[in-house]
């Protein structure tokens, strides 16, 4: 037996590569894997990188892929045959067709014989960049005639197990032509020996000849068998595609846990920037602790602590993404929230929403108070707030390996110290947010206070609550669900009637005034 090939041309693997795109794009892969950026088509390299770009399209889309991909293969080989006048197996069947009915057995077995060097060479020829050396890697072959019209072909070859689907689809087209004159029936053996270091395993190629009664068209058949071949590659294209269409889903949404929904958003639309990159923007700041955690957490179980602090933080979250906000971190207790980026609404709109939801919050914990001193909570949390609007560089810091997507700056810090200066339950903001809400809200201006690492005595203003006027809109918004468009229609027919109903009795009393002059 002749020497395995250990390598193979770089024409070749670029030839493996560009024949169908989905392959291709498995293909470099494996060759980044092994350590190739670009092929050259002058040199050689190792057999096994066919081998992986195989195995890898097997796993992802099924042999179906492979046999496929190896009908492609002999589209351009065939082009190249039939200008050389044909395949060796085409020529010499032609030229010694009419011995194959012959009775002499005698000329059957001479046909034989040349029929398996014929047949080898061709085999050899259409898988030698892949697999194989000329002729001497045919470690045995023989051809029995069981009659006149029945002839068994047995080829036993060495190959590489990732190849053997491939090679089916390789020889299909040869197999085809003489498909036209006999009915074949071809069937892959392994052999039970294991396979070398290299993977080679030998392969037993067995096909059934019988005389074919009826005239096929080989270019017919063969378009044939590529369309069925074709259909089942696309069928197995889609489930993948379908598989990875989830796996990305799932991902996603997986992934929409730990990053605000905004960038999430921008992210899956692809207009998220993901380099390392920052921008000056003013920004509404909301900071938020839980008073004396520390020493509550030590009162409580480990397994009642997370079952209270994560109904917190979920509850919490929730109101927050209701209204905007983008969240930029836990840590530990405390919460940082900002308003602005990557979505704004501008900066008026963003403190006020920033603000209202600091409310919903603080009404919320009443409710979780409540609820937990009902289930032996008995000092549950209560939280402080902080909000302060100005300039802050927001944007994605840290490295090529890894960012955090999150503000810095002056306006950052005095909002987490206007919340560690509260009380459980208040409210506090500068009054840059001040300015923007002071329509909505009823405050309590405190003394300025001076503040670490802040150059300017910064205006304090707590927020008492709702301006009544404000509670009045809220509660009727409340009552009559102000996003439904049906129930706003309705309360309007009810103002006009109402409108109506009191022209008419102010006409009427107007009436009987003008009656009582006379």
């Amino acid at each position: 037996m002749g020497k395995f090939e250990t390598t193979m041309s770089g024409a070749a693997i670029t030839s493996t590569l560009t024949q169908m795109s989905m392959i291709g794009d498995i293909g470099k892969e494996i060759l980044r894997k092994f350590g190739i950026k670009k092929i050259n088509i002058k040199k050689e390299y190792s057999y096994k990188i066919r081998g992986a770009i195989h195995t890898e399209t097997r796993n992802r889309f099924g042999k179906e892929a492979l046999y496929f991909y190896g009908l492609t293969m002999m589209e351009g080989y065939k082009k190249i045959r039939e200008d050389q006048g044909g395949t060796q197996t085409a020529i010499y069947y032609r030229n010694n067709a009419d011995n194959l009915n012959h009775k002499n057995l005698i000329i059957a077995r001479k046909f034989r014989n040349n029929f398996i060097r014929v047949f080898s060479e061709e085999l050899s020829n259409l898988t030698k960049a892949t697999i194989f050396t000329p002729v001497e890697n045919v470690v045995g072959s023989y051809m029995k005639v069981l009659d006149k019209d029945k002839i068994e072909l047995t080829l036993t070859n060495a190959i590489l197990i990732e190849n053997e689907i491939f090679n089916r689809g390789m020889i299909t087209e040869m197999l085809s032509f003489l498909n036209s004159q006999w009915t074949l029936k071809i069937k892959f053996v392994k052999s039970k020996s294991k396979q070398d270091s290299r993977g080679f395993c030998r392969f037993t190629w067995i096909i059934y000849f019988s005389k074919n009664k009826k005239k096929v068209d080989p270019d017919k058949a063969q378009q044939e068998i590529k369309e069925l071949a074709k259909q089942k590659f696309i069928d197995n294209v889609l489930k993948d595609s379908n598989r990875l269409r989830k796996q990305s889903e799932l991902l996603a949404q997986q992934l929409g846990k730990f990053i605000p929904p905004q960038m999430h958003k921008a992210m899956m639309q692809g207009d998220f920037n993901t380099e390392i990159t920052t921008r000056r923007k003013k920004l509404t700041i909301f900071f938020s602790d839980i008073k004396n955690f520390t020493s509550i957490s030590e009162k409580l179980q480990p397994e009642d602590l997370t079952q209270y602090l994560n109904e917190y933080f979920s509850e919490m979250t929730k109101i927050a993404l209701e209204h905007g906000a983008t969240i930029d971190k836990y840590i530990g207790d405390a919460v940082m929230l900002f308003f602005g980026d990557p979505t704004s609404k501008g900066e008026r709109e963003d403190a006020r929403a920033c603000v209202e939801m600091s409310l919903k919050m603080q009404e919320r914990m009443e409710y979780l108070k409540n609820k937990w001193k009902n289930s032996g909570f008995l000092n549950p949390f209560q939280i402080r707030i902080g909000i302060n609007t100005g300039y802050c560089n927001v944007g994605n810091f840290g490295s090529d390996q890894r960012l955090t997507y999150t503000i810095i700056g002056g306006e950052v810090n005095i909002a987490a110290r206007l919340e560690t200066a509260g009380e459980a339950g208040r409210i506090l903001m500068s009054f840059e947010t001040y300015s923007h809400v002071k329509d909505l809200v009823e405050v309590s201006e405190l003394n300025s206070i001076k503040m670490k690492g802040v150059s300017r005595k910064v205006k304090v203003f707590e927020v008492i609550g709702r301006k009544k006027s404000e509670i009045k809109c809220v509660q009727i918004l409340k009552q009559d669900n102000v996003n439904d468009n049906k129930k706003i229609n309705n309360l309007n027919k009810k103002i006009k009637e109402i409108d109506r109903q009191f022209k008419y009795l102010k006409k009427l009393i107007d009436d009987l005034n003008d009656e009582k002059q006379y």
